[in-house]
């Protein structure tokens, strides 16, 4: 392969050959070192290629022998720039092709993370971005032990990171500490535990401070329920002084959900017709050219599209999107719900608020919600009961600070 490569560049030519000394030309060009390739015989002689540097060295083998040459075929990179010799377009193009390889070859074209699990790959490029460290910026603008040392101290887990460039990609390597320690929560100052919420306490458990409030009670939103407080006691168990500390517990209150909901019986339903028609979809940037407009024959459709972002490396996304869009035909047609399915979707409405509510952390105690209906319409409404922890930390009141006694008083 590589010899017939050698061959193309230099080029070379078949020949035919005609001579009564045929064997004796054949020789004289092997003492010479002549290189003949594809010897083959012909009716009207002998038929071969030679290179074309060979080829002008024949003259004086050829008068020897009274041998005639007749050229059948020329190939090679010689022949063909003599061809185009006077397409200067092609020349320039060649060139320019060439040379824009040249200067896309400075830049980097893709940056490749591996070995993160807890950072993902985009948070770490977004880093770079802020960094200006950005797909086409050039080899001699990066610095790989500044992209390390950034990375480490930007993630605090990496505890090894390593950048190197190999071509047009940049490479970043790095290694978190998997058994890394849970940092301590910063202490707190000196706080109260208040209500954020009304209702009645079912619950209390006091772990630090002293409570202002207890089982039974109705608490108002913003109320104490522990002081941010803790008695100190002399061997006589008298109060010597009272401490300043984080309030602490577990409050939980009774609190009514008011729910309300209704909706018409008549409504419009979609029938799909079967009918659908698809198109072609490019995006670029803001611009959106659309190749047969979907739904433009239906008054009334759904468009479902299937697009992707194109891109020419792992993470070198391009601005573009293109895909299918198909648009499916459907004619509205009124209905009506009867009771019993009226019923059933406003249960189902029920259900999603009370799931809605289960999701912060409340246990229902009790579903007072009535369903009727009548003059065409579904009513759901009534009172919810939940139990629910109740209680912020907010900085401790301000308040006259008792006097330490001593064994003079």
């Amino acid at each position: 392969m590589i010899e017939r490569i050698i061959r193309f560049w230099k080029g070379y030519v078949r020949i035919r050959i005609r001579s009564r000394e045929t064997e004796r030309f054949l020789n004289l060009c092997a003492n010479n070192n002549l290189l003949l390739y594809r010897i083959q015989e012909s009716p009207d002689g002998c038929e071969l290629e030679i290179s074309l540097s060979d080829f002008f060295r024949l003259q004086p083998i050829c008068r020897k022998t009274h041998t005639r040459i007749h050229i059948i075929l020329k190939r090679g990179m010689p022949f063909f720039l003599h061809r185009n010799r006077k397409r200067k377009a092609l020349f320039i193009g060649v060139f320019l092709c060439f040379g824009l390889l040249g200067l896309l070859s400075t830049r980097i074209w893709n940056i490749h993370v591996e070995g993160n699990y807890s950072y993902s790959a985009q948070s770490i490029l977004q880093y770079l971005e802020e960094q200006e460290i950005r797909h086409g910026i050039a080899k001699k603008d990066i610095s790989c032990a500044e992209i390390s040392a950034g990375i480490r101290q930007h993630f605090p887990d990496m505890i090894w990171v390593a950048a190197r460039i190999s071509g047009t990609r940049l490479l970043i390597q790095v290694q978190e500490n998997m058994d890394s320690v849970p940092q301590k929560e910063e202490e707190q100052g000196p706080s109260d535990l208040v209500a954020t919420k009304k209702g009645e306490i079912l619950r209390m458990v006091t772990r630090q401070g002293i409570p202002q409030a207890q089982v039974g009670d109705q608490c108002e939103k913003g109320q104490v329920l522990i002081r941010g407080l803790v008695d100190i006691m002399n061997d006589n168990g008298e109060l010597v002084r009272q401490a300043q500390v984080p309030a602490d517990g577990d409050v939980y209150i009774k609190t009514a959900y008011p729910y309300y909901k209704e909706f018409p019986l008549a409504y419009e339903k979609r029938v799909y017709t079967g009918k659908t028609k698809k198109s072609l979809a490019l995006q670029i940037h803001s611009l959106e050219l659309t190749v047969g407009l979907p739904g433009k024959a239906f008054e009334h459709y759904d468009r479902v599209g299937k697009f992707c972002t194109l891109k020419l490396t792992e993470n070198f996304y391009l601005p573009i999107v293109c895909g299918t869009a198909t648009s499916h035909e459907y004619r509205i047609v009124p209905r009506e719900y009867s009771q019993e399915e009226a019923r059933e979707l406003a249960k189902g409405q029920i259900l999603d608020f009370l799931d809605e509510i289960m999701e912060k952390g409340v246990e229902i105690l009790e579903n007072n919600v009535t369903i009727e209906v009548t003059n065409n319409r579904c009513i759901s409404k009534g009172t919810i009961y939940g139990l629910e922890k109740n209680g912020e930390s907010v900085p401790l009141s301000s308040m006259p600070q008792p006097t330490e006694r001593t064994t003079d008083e």
